[in-house]
């Protein structure tokens, strides 16, 4: 009898609920994501091969609610409001150019030209704060937690790519 109540206990901790339609209660609550009246928050599972698949939900302790395996189930209101929430979390401006770069101190400074203007920021631990999520593409974190894309490593300017040769 006590061995059943434990394996009760132990399938109610490890069943996994799986978000479809039926049960979307995601609404944009005026800047934050509630789902059923509480709020939620977003975390992609797989964030740069998969954007739009295996999302987990989590709760305000960030605690695993459920996983959405793919936003496409949903209606349109319903998708537009997980892609924005999404959207909103993963932002990252993309590097069109390496305009100066400047190591100092075990900081370096960058100064960059993105899609929307020019922008600079500095990064600590240059090497770890520069990830490879592809062949050829790059994610820059900066001190402040902001991250900046570079689609294409080889796709960069001569210039920019001699600056930042050194830290690929």
């Amino acid at each position: 009898m006590e061995q059943d109540n434990k394996k009760e206990a132990l399938k109610i901790v490890t069943e996994t609920k799986y978000f479809t339609k039926e049960d979307a209660l995601f609404k944009d609550a005026g800047g934050f994501l509630t789902w059923d009246g509480n709020r939620v928050f977003l975390h992609r599972c797989f964030p740069f091969e998969e954007p739009w698949r295996y999302i987990s939900v989590l709760d305000k302790d960030k605690k695993e609610i459920g996983i959405i395996t793919d936003i496409a189930v949903f209606d349109d209101d319903t998708q537009e409001i997980l892609k924005n929430e999404l959207n909103r979390k993963y932002y990252m401006q993309t590097i069109i150019s390496v305009d100066k770069l400047k190591d100092r101190y075990g900081f370096t400074y960058w100064d960059v030209t993105t899609e929307y203007g020019h922008a600079n920021f500095t990064l600590s631990d240059t090497h770890r704060n520069i990830v490879k999520i592809a062949e050829d593409r790059l994610m820059v974190v900066d001190m402040d937690g902001n991250r900046y894309l570079i689609p294409s490593v080889v796709g960069l300017d001569k210039g920019s790519y001699k600056r930042i040769e050194l830290y690929l």
